[in-house]
């Protein structure tokens, strides 16, 4: 699938409206995530293409770089691109390291975060525990769809939920790679997401072979 300049500058636009922030190996790898996603197919264009757009765009004024850091691109604040509020998000990715998908679920997350007024101490510890339970969706899953969404309900709660596909799992090799403790019988990160969450639980659905995943955060007044 042969995409156009004008094609990937519309694909860049759309992340970066997401709340998308990355450098542009990132914003690449989401390109050809998104695409693969959609139409099993890999997309054919020049990588040279998108840092040359995500600059052109800040020249624009509607992305910035990062004050963090400057090598990664952000929505500007005044750009025409902003989506108005929503207080839910519910989307696709593949789950393989190569398509950059916790970085994409850290940013896009920060970015709704920070819309809807939680304050930067809390979209730390949320990002931190999501980001664990995104990372073993990851890890531990088939490399396919993994559906991710989290919502602030009018209660003032955070909630988030995962489904991903598992693979087959081959004890014995997982533990000499270092993905398993001796015993096998925690997954990587779950302490952590127990401390940051006030309510968490994970569900091996064994009829579809899924890992379902939700947590609740109570969001301070």
């Amino acid at each position: 699938m042969s995409f156009s300049l004008g094609e990937i500058e519309a694909r860049i636009r759309e992340l970066l409206a997401n709340g998308l922030t990355g450098n542009s190996q990132d914003f690449h790898a989401w390109i050809r995530m998104d695409t693969l996603r959609k139409f099993r197919e890999e997309p054919s264009f020049s990588p040279d293409w998108v840092p040359k757009i995500l600059d052109e765009l800040v020249t624009s004024g509607e992305a910035a770089k990062s004050k963090l850091d400057p090598r990664e691109y952000t929505l500007s604040a005044e750009s025409s691109l902003r989506k108005k509020t929503s207080k839910n998000e519910e989307y696709l990715l593949l789950g393989r390291t190569e398509f950059q998908p916790m970085q994409y679920v850290r940013s896009r997350m920060e970015s709704f975060l920070r819309a809807n007024g939680i304050d930067e101490d809390m979209i730390v510890d949320l990002t931190i525990g999501s980001i664990e339970a995104v990372e073993n969706a990851v890890k531990y899953g088939d490399g396919g769809n993994v559906e991710v969404a989290y919502t602030i309900e009018k209660s003032g709660i955070f909630k988030i939920r995962l489904v991903n596909n598992l693979r087959e799992l081959n004890i014995e090799e997982d533990i000499e790679r270092g993905k398993f403790s001796s015993t096998a019988t925690l997954m990587r990160g779950m302490m952590v997401m127990q401390k940051l969450f006030d309510k968490m639980d994970l569900e091996i659905l064994e009829d579809k072979r899924q890992a379902l995943f939700m947590a609740e955060k109570i969001l301070p007044k």
